[in-house]
């Protein structure tokens, strides 16, 4: 007897699918599990000869289930069903050995095939079982109830894979794929509305052909009536005689709906060329409508978001620089060193993204000195062996103030690791190599630099020429030589000035007037 495990959430699809593969009129018993806890549970009590699972469940991916199963080498075959397959899932699916990947909606003899050709040894089936499933049930149950799965699934996805994105052009380009996917649209663009300059801008598009710009005047574009809130729909269909939905973009038909900020219609989210050709169906207009307010939340929650960032990593700069401003020696350090640090990481050519994180990190790098005593911080001289040990604290002190900040989390760690050394010799954590974060390594060159480069109580600036010299011979020792280089660089070409008076050249050495007499 074979032992099929059908791993389905939804209750009535998973009816439908065993009542399919028992129509194979073979000796069988067919287990049903509606979440991957209860199919771990149900495959560790029994042996099984074949899994079919839906992709995506309540309690995460059956990928995840065939991973553990691989892992512990079991080779079970596995028949995997999905309403939305990405290439991704298909080539993870393909690497854990999943015997078929079904996409839904699949008819009836497809599944029946598939199970013939993985459990079911030559011979053993009757013939004409297919068509007398054929003939005895409705044909249309299988795709309906597909259908409602896959509208189920779009949800689960609206409310699961959105969230992560990390800005607001992914987050966008998540919303428009989902919306394809909801009236199988061939392809789409969400645009937004910058009032200033009265122009749509494209902040993401999917699937579209022809010679066109990511910018349009709103006059060019049919969309007035959404932007301005006097419609809630622009839907034109094959035989409409009406604008082009985007200069220089050729579509047949096409729906249109605003975006909304906080109520204030803020773009337009158009699909194009849908695979039906005919007008929106209402449940179709239900799930746009439910995505456009999920993405307004989304768009809201990170607006408000950003704004607190930028107001608590304001309110952080201002505090180092109010220490900073209680001794003049002092005064602007860390304002220097994140401009430096930027430059260093313009020169790397980091991502822009990464360009900033580094300028706020050399901004905050010294935040951990407003825990340490005055008659430490402010001495005018040398410190003690003991002084310097209470100074070496500020790095782990600034990490403390940070660590719930999640939204500084790259800035942290150049905040406790500026004063690693590449040999492993530094402080706190006495990290060596690339185990020290790279934006780390930049702050501490950068800070370095500064240190020498300036008025110290102990002493004054430093020429170019010393500073060069200290890079070369700590190059790989105490910094990273990558970042050397490029600092190297920056003095050779003027961009490091220095607070030390300027060194003469043979040209500019005054000889004495005795000396020509």
């Amino acid at each position: 007897m074979l032992e099929v495990l059908v791993l389905e959430d939804q209750p009535a699809v998973r009816e439908v699918i065993s009542e399919v593969i028992s129509d194979l009129e073979v000796s069988m018993h067919i287990g049903e599990a509606g979440s991957l806890s209860e199919a771990r549970q149900m495959l560790s009590n029994q042996k099984w000869d074949g899994l079919v699972a839906d992709l995506s469940l309540g309690d995460g991916q059956s990928l995840e289930l065939v991973s553990e199963l691989r892992a512990h080498n079991n080779h079970l075959p596995v028949i995997l069903v999905s309403g939305f397959l990405t290439q991704e899932r298909l080539e993870e699916a393909e690497a854990l050995d999943v015997e078929h990947v079904l996409a839904k909606p699949f008819d009836s003899s497809v599944l029946l095939e598939c199970i013939r050709d993985t459990l079911v040894p030559n011979g053993s089936h009757k013939a004409g079982g297919h068509q007398a499933y054929e003939q005895c049930k409705n044909p249309r149950i299988l795709s309906e109830m597909f259908e409602m799965d896959r509208r189920l699934g779009l949800l689960s996805r609206m409310f699961d894979e959105m969230p992560r994105q990390h800005d607001i052009s992914s987050m966008c380009g998540a919303a428009l794929n989902l919306a394809m996917e909801m009236i199988h649209a061939q392809g789409g663009f969400l645009a937004l509305f910058e009032r200033q300059c009265d122009k749509m801008v494209m902040v993401a598009e999917h699937g579209l052909e022809g010679d066109f710009e990511k910018q349009s005047d709103l006059s060019a574009t049919p969309f007035q009536p959404l932007i301005h809130g006097q419609s809630e729909c622009v839907e034109v269909l094959p035989y409409d005689v009406a604008p082009a939905c985007w200069p220089g973009i050729d579509a047949s038909h096409y729906v249109a709906i605003p975006v909304l900020l906080q109520g204030v219609h803020m773009g337009v989210l158009c699909l194009l060329e849908s695979e039906r050709g005919g007008a929106l169906k209402v449940d179709e207009r239900h799930l746009l409508s439910l995505l456009v307010k999920k993405l307004d939340t989304l768009l809201d929650n990170r607006a408000v978001h950003a704004a607190l960032a930028d107001s608590m990593n304001e309110t952080l700069i201002a505090l180092v620089r109010s220490l900073e401003a209680r001794d003049r020696y002092t005064k602007d350090h860390s304002s220097r060193v994140g401009k430096l640090s930027m430059l260093f990481a313009e020169m790397l050519h980091l991502d822009e993204e990464s360009i900033q994180v580094i300028r706020t990190g050399g901004l905050l790098h010294d935040i951990g000195k407003v825990g340490i005593p005055d008659s430490v911080l402010l001495k005018p001289g040398r410190y003690t062996d003991q002084e310097f040990a209470i100074m070496k604290a500020h790095p782990a002190i600034g990490d403390s103030i940070l660590k719930n900040m999640d939204t500084l989390v790259r800035e942290r760690l150049m905040v406790r690791h500026h004063h690693e050394r590449f040999d492993g010799k530094g402080y706190p954590d006495k990290l060596a190599g690339e185990d020290i974060p790279f934006e780390a390594r930049i702050v501490c060159v950068a800070d370095a630099i500064d240190a020498m480069t300036t008025h110290r109580v102990y002493r004054m600036a430093r020429p170019l020429s010393f500073c060069l010299e200290q890079l070369k011979a700590n190059s790989g020792t105490q910094f990273d030589a990558q970042v050397v280089d490029v600092a190297i660089l920056a003095i050779e070409q003027g961009l490091v000035q220095t607070q030390a008076q300027p060194e003469p050249s043979a040209k500019d050495v005054l000889i004495p007037l005795s000396a020509t007499s």
